[in-house]
């Protein structure tokens, strides 16, 4: 994992301030959601990627539509160990806390997350290049979280068999 910027914080940093304040609630594991929010995710990545295949593209749709997906994804991985928050940046937190053995960058989590966030919250837009600086590793990102999320989701199923 790559050092942190002097001011920015880690993401066992951004974990440990969120778990003290209360943030991740402990949450009955429901499958039945879970797979719905993976299959929904898995649909709307093959939609983006018809999109990504068209003459006229708008690269702001298709970066926080994916940055959704890759949201959605974390969230169900840890919906499976029991926990839900609703805090962006502490869903990515706990992935790279949690989930060490994935070798996830926080730094490209962090990287996403901002420029989604200024567009959203400041009206920056985002352009083809800022698309094409993160999306062969926010693909990768996303295909393994869902390898992760449904390796997981059928060993939950395997054991209330």
């Amino acid at each position: 994992m790559k050092k942190e910027s002097a001011g920015e914080k880690s993401a066992k940093d951004v974990y440990e301030e969120l778990s003290t304040k209360g943030e991740y609630k402990v949450v009955h594991i429901d499958i039945a959601v879970i797979k719905t929010i993976i299959d929904i995710a898995i649909d709307d990545e093959k939609y983006l990627n018809y999109l990504l295949e068209q003459k006229t593209r708008n690269f702001r749709i298709i970066y926080r539509d994916y940055y959704t997906i890759l949201r959605e994804l974390c969230d169900a991985l840890i919906r499976l160990n029991g926990i839900k928050i609703s805090n962006h940046q502490g869903c990515f937190a706990y992935i790279c806390t949690k989930f060490p053995e994935l070798k996830l960058e926080w730094n490209l989590f962090e990287k996403i997350r901002k420029t989604r966030n200024l567009n959203i919250y400041e009206g920056k837009d985002i352009l083809e290049q800022d698309w094409k600086e993160i999306e062969e590793k926010l693909k990768l990102y996303i295909s393994i979280i869902k390898g992760e999320a449904n390796q997981r989701l059928k060993n939950v199923k395997n054991k209330t068999r």
